[in-house]
């Protein structure tokens, strides 16, 4: 299937159709050139990731361990969201009806991607005025739930399609039902995909391996007290597979936990990243799906001259039914755990952030599930978790459309121990074997940028970044054996980027 040329197709007809364009229509588009290098230090095959000479594409060494908190997009993207979105009133009193047309398109360095971003049917019965979001809601996805998950901070919030091990293909469909009065809400909701699972044994004494339905469930509850405090609590169960290991055979894979927040805000509202919402053709709709500004330090630059400050902590407590390493045809219930605390502040053209992170092994690993894919971790085993702090300062001058911004941050990363090898796990796909008998060291990240922007849609940015890591190894062989090296632990890089947004 050529994906590249449907999707083209798709685009032509909706553009060349013989009726007029439909109001509800419209498109999201980022268009990004880099320019640059991320280590001028390292030369091409000396380091992973690999490093060149400088070039005019994105790199994955742009990405530093405290960029893009609340969002799955690195900001440098050539992406667009193609929307075909329709609202009419039903024929039932005070029902409403929407739906829309998601579609995803990416270009990037050696091909390109296509697909759904979240296409969903709503119906929403009004229990206030009509022109109150009041009442009680209906969504329905027939694709995919990326956008129905549990936590509040992107970068530690679960439930999402990778909880669903081992997936015969990319879509997690499902539905919601959602309430809001005032300042209540709430919702209830589940996802379903097809995962590879084992049977028990079959008359012939052999597992059967099939294709089954998994199930996920989840719902949540938020309330704003005195338009100054917010709570909100979250709780889902996913299904995960089944084991594969002998003495347990056909046993269920699970994970179950809950998300709590707190938060205290003042002249702004505290709302859920933009990758949770769905996309509406309204003004205020489209405004807050609107990512934050490519490397700028996960928040947007606040031109108003109110005071605002938001400070939130939140949490999330999750259990995993594992197989136990320790004893044969036992299983384990392992527990994994994740917290952020959050100062957002904005006066004038000033806005700052301060970000605590933590993030045990086991969280990180949750979608694997385990170290090793449906073991617990064993007793003789020793893990550090994660922590992270960073401090971001930016300021917007009017007169001159430019933002001067810097951000700075320090981070013990999770490790895994056995004996005296340690390996540092950065996230799921991304680990780092020491050198025997080393330990983790701290990882220092700062980055200074200089933003101008040209339009409303239109900016141009240059930054320069430096990190110290002394965790980055290397596997080398030489006549007395393979073993493993450390990295020059500086990185030091920079780039130019222009970028429109419309």
């Amino acid at each position: 299937m050529n994906i590249p040329r449907i999707a083209a197709a798709i685009v032509a007809a909706v553009l060349t159709a013989p009726h007029p364009a439909l109001a509800g229509d419209f498109m999201d588009t980022r268009i990004t050139w880099v320019f640059g290098d991320d280590d001028f230090l390292a030369g091409a095959g000396e380091k992973i990731p690999d490093s060149p000479l400088p070039s005019i594409s994105d790199r994955e060494g742009y990405e530093l361990f405290f960029d893009n908190l609340d969002s799955r997009y690195s900001g440098r993207e050539n992406q667009t969201h193609l929307v075909m979105y329709k609202m009419m009133p039903g024929f039932i009193a005070n029902l409403t009806t929407e739906a829309a047309v998601v579609l995803q398109f990416d270009i990037f360095e050696g091909g390109s991607d296509f697909g759904d971003d979240g296409t969903y049917l709503k119906l929403h019965y009004h229990t206030g005025s009509m022109d109150s979001d009041d009442g009680v809601s209906v969504v329905f996805f027939p694709f995919d739930t990326e956008r129905l998950r549990l936590g509040y901070l992107w970068d530690i919030s679960w439930g999402g399609g990778a909880i669903f091990t081992n997936k015969r293909r990319c879509w997690s469909p499902g539905a919601k039902v959602a309430f809001q009065h005032g300042i209540f809400d709430a919702f209830v909701g589940f996802k379903t995909a097809k995962i590879s699972m084992v049977q028990e044994e079959t008359s012939g004494g052999q597992p059967l391996n099939v294709q089954d339905t998994a199930y996920g469930f989840l719902g949540g509850a938020g309330v704003d007290l005195a338009n100054a405090f917010r709570i909100d609590l979250g709780a889902g169960y996913f299904q995960q597979g089944t084991f594969e290991f002998n003495g347990l055979v056909g046993r269920p894979v699970y994970t179950a936990g809950f998300s709590l927040r707190l938060a205290y805000h003042l002249g702004r509202e505290v709302s859920m990243p933009a990758d949770y919402a769905l996309y509406r053709n309204e003004p205020d709709a489209q405004d807050q799906l609107v990512p934050a500004p490519v490397l700028e330090g996960g928040e947007e630059t606040e031109k108003t001259k109110e005071f605002s400050l938001q400070i939130s902590a939140e949490g999330t407590v999750l259990i995993q039914h594992l197989a136990d390493p320790d004893s044969f045809g036992s299983t384990v219930v392992q527990p994994a755990y994740t917290a952020a605390l959050q100062f957002l502040m904005a006066y004038g053209g000033l806005s700052a952030h301060v970000t605590g992170f933590y993030r045990s092994t086991t969280y990180i690993l949750h979608t694997v599930p385990g170290f090793s894919p449906f073991w617990g971790l064993p007793n003789a085993v020793d893990t550090k978790d994660e922590l992270f702090a960073a401090l971001g300062v930016s300021y917007h001058f009017d007169r001159s459309h430019l933002t001067p911004s810097l951000i700075l941050g320090i981070q013990a990363p999770a490790t895994y121990s056995a004996g005296s090898t340690t390996v540092v796990i950065r996230d799921v796909n991304s680990r780092d074997i020491l050198p025997t008998g080393e330990a983790r060291e701290p990882i220092f990240s700062t980055r200074a940028s200089l933003k101008w922007d040209l339009s409303e849609m239109m900016s141009i940015m240059l930054f320069l970044q430096y990190s110290r890591d002394y965790n980055r190894t290397r596997l080398v062989r030489d006549p007395d054996g393979t073993f493993r090296t450390f990295l020059s632990p500086d990185e030091l890089g920079g780039a130019l980027v222009a970028q429109a947004r419309f």
